[in-house]
């Protein structure tokens, strides 16, 4: 059901532009687009793993049967209103964890032709989606899996910028139009609308696309001009979908961030109308949009206008993550098809909502209940199981946030921008895993917290999600090591900027200074047997080589890790170990066999404190020295801390 404030809107528009256009001009056609992306498999709540659960009031929120009604409610009342309906998927519509590893584990010869079919997928299918773009965790499996979910999405995927000729499977949905750069649909009243589809120049290093490769990018070149040889590929499909016919044309990209869009890319294009941007999570929302509880926009609008190269503008739309929202924009096309704009070359936005999908409230809605039967249900019991078998207890809270930036030294933490206990346990599990001296764990692949309690295997998969396997070294020098450290506090600093690439380390301590220039930060590496590697910033120790642990994705350079550019030789041997099963195996092992024997505590795995000189990651712009221990206590009590700030005494200890 439409608002009752959307209606006034467009009841008002409606009769401005009546007033505004010559006489002749009455073929106005209403287009709503309904967007949603980064769904990212959390198809039973917003919460993650529990439904309707009255512990957990986000669980009333979400739901991918519950966005199906959303989209379908509102794509009711627009055809009601005479406007024809785009909807449209940013990307990311999966990603692995338990949730997905349900499709793995239950459909693998589910779909019509006998093989692999998605739960995700399902739902796709049955909401209807007139174009997805490729996000980065679409190849998160590889690109064989990334082109079997788009075979069975039910929908066509869209990108301009990736090669798809690079696979049999890719070259072969390209023939058959399942995959393309962009495609042409028709509207009602018989409007051509493009639309163009944009990855993320940043894939092979945030994911594990293979083969496919994103046309444009240039090896070395920054970011921004990677993003700029993206705009142009975008240009060359907008300029032939106009060509084709096409009068009106919608970017869908997933460029990791809106703020990509918004800065760098959309102010180059001409002739797009609207963006729907995908990858960054970010909350666009107007004044009148009613929230999720907890949740606030992160953009205080819904569209934003960009001006682009041609002296128009564009709308440029995003909607959160995670099925929470059902972003809604609806302009007017004119008699001639195009987006009607105001005298400034701005499209006219007819209405705009950001729609929370709730089932409790005012605006509670009933979930679809075909979705419900035939994929949350199964999923549900599916993650029921794994959350069922209890593997162990921790004493504390372990902290896989992902951190977000704030003034220095008063950040909030997490495992993207400091040392964090559940970044040392996951380091601790690599190295105990590849029974190595050292190991490093990128902060971007720690995906879930976990609460005090009780441990389950469900909690394993939701904090690593991923196919990583474990991959080890054995002759890693001081040298290399250093390099390996600078990459992974290149993009630190003071404020807690946050970066997937952060590592997680275990088996040494590291003190570095974010106030010194990238690629000069690192100023001690210390070894947990004491051995000095680095003093000052300088290589001390030429002779000590070092065991190390990592996952293949850093191994391969994901996240730009530069292991092949610093010459680390990696085991040549078959890899079979997730860096989940060596959470698990690390978590339930004895301690007499290296293990936590199932006890997560406190004096190991207590709460970090970037503010401090102790633990394996200090930073020296922030960290102040530790006072004697009475005045530290006195301090402590003064503040009302001395709980939350316990700290484990050994946490430098090698695992068991």
């Amino acid at each position: 059901m439409i608002r009752p404030q959307l209606r006034v809107k467009r009841l008002a528009v409606s009769i401005a532009l009546l007033v505004a256009l010559p006489s002749s001009a009455f073929a106005l056609e209403g287009l709503s687009i309904l967007h949603i992306g980064d769904q990212e498999s959390w198809l039973l709540s917003a919460q993650g793993n529990l439904r309707d659960d009255p512990s957990q009031a986000l669980s009333f929120y979400g739901g991918i049967d519950r966005l199906a009604s959303v989209i379908d409610q509102q794509r009711t009342a627009a055809t009601a209103a005479g406007y024809s309906v785009l909807t449209l998927n940013a990307g990311d519509a999966f990603l692995p964890g338990p949730r997905l590893s349900a499709s793995l584990s239950n459909l693998a010869s589910a779909y019509s032709d006998g093989g692999q079919d998605f739960y995700d997928a399902m739902a796709m299918r049955y909401i209807g989606f007139d174009a997805a773009v490729f996000g980065n965790h679409e190849f998160d499996l590889g690109a064989d899996v990334a082109a079997r979910f788009a075979q069975v999405s039910g929908t066509t995927y869209l990108s301009a910028n990736l090669d798809f000729s690079a696979t049999s499977a890719f070259s072969a949905l390209a023939s058959s139009g399942t995959v393309a750069p962009g495609i042409i649909t028709t509207t009602t009243a018989g409007n051509k609308v493009g639309i163009v589809g944009l990855t993320t120049p940043l894939l092979p290093t945030i994911s594990s696309p293979g083969a496919v490769s994103v046309i444009g990018n240039t090896a070395g070149a920054s970011a921004e001009q990677n993003l700029i040889a993206a705009a142009a590929l975008a240009q060359g499909q907008i300029d032939a979908l106009r060509a084709q016919g096409a009068t009106t044309i919608v970017m869908i990209s997933h460029l990791q961030n809106a703020a990509n869009e918004i800065n760098t890319v959309v102010p180059l294009l001409s002739g797009v109308d609207v963006v729907v941007s995908g990858g960054g999570h970010e909350l666009m929302a107007d004044a009148d949009d009613v929230l999720i509880p907890g949740t606030t926009a992160s953009i205080n609008a819904h569209p934003v206008a960009v001006q682009t190269a041609d002296g128009n503008s564009a709308l440029v739309v995003t909607s959160n993550f995670g099925n929470r929202y059902v972003g809604e924009l609806v302009v007017t096309l004119g008699d001639d098809g195009r987006v009607v704009r105001d005298a400034a070359g701005i499209p006219i936005v007819d209405s705009s909502a950001m729609i929370r999908v709730s089932g409790t409230g005012a605006d509670a809605i009933l979930p679809d209940a075909t979705l419900n039967a035939t994929v949350v249900q199964p999923v549900k019991s599916f993650i029921d199981g794994l959350n069922a078998t209890i593997i162990a207890t921790s004493e504390v809270r372990l902290n896989g946030d992902r951190g977000a930036a704030g003034a220095p030294g008063s950040f909030n933490a997490g495992v993207r921008n400091a040392e964090t206990n559940l970044g040392n346990l996951m380091a601790d599990a690599l190295r105990f895993a590849g029974q190595t001296e050292v190991a490093i764990q990128n902060g971007g692949g720690i995906r879930a917290s976990i609460a005090a309690g009780e441990v389950s295997v469900g909690d394993t998969f939701n904090v690593a999600p991923f196919t990583n396997l474990v991959k080890t070294a054995q002759n890693v020098s001081a040298q290399q090591l250093k390099v390996l450290m600078e990459h992974t506090l290149a993009g630190a600093s003071a404020s807690g900027n946050a970066t997937g690439q952060f590592g997680q380390i275990s088996g040494m301590q590291v003190r570095y200074d974010t106030q010194l220039a990238a690629g000069a930060r690192v100023l001690d590496i210390v070894l947990d047997d004491g051995t000095v590697l680095v003093k000052d910033g300088v290589v001390v120790n030429l002779e000590r080589l070092v065991t190390l642990a990592t996952i293949d994705f850093l191994a391969a350079g994901g996240d730009g890790y530069p292991f092949v550019l610093a010459g680390v030789e990696f085991d040549n041997a078959v890899n079979s170990v997730t860096y989940q099963e060596a959470l698990l195996a690390y978590i339930t092992a004895s301690t007499a066999g290296g293990g936590l024997g199932g006890q997560i505590l406190a004096s190991r795995y207590g709460i970090e404190n970037p503010l401090d000189r102790q633990g394996r990651l200090i930073d020296l712009a922030i960290a102040a020295p530790v006072p004697e221990p009475e005045t530290y206590a006195m301090l402590l009590a003064g503040l009302g801390l001395v709980g939350f700030m316990a700290r484990r005494r050994n946490r430098n200890a090698q695992p068991a």
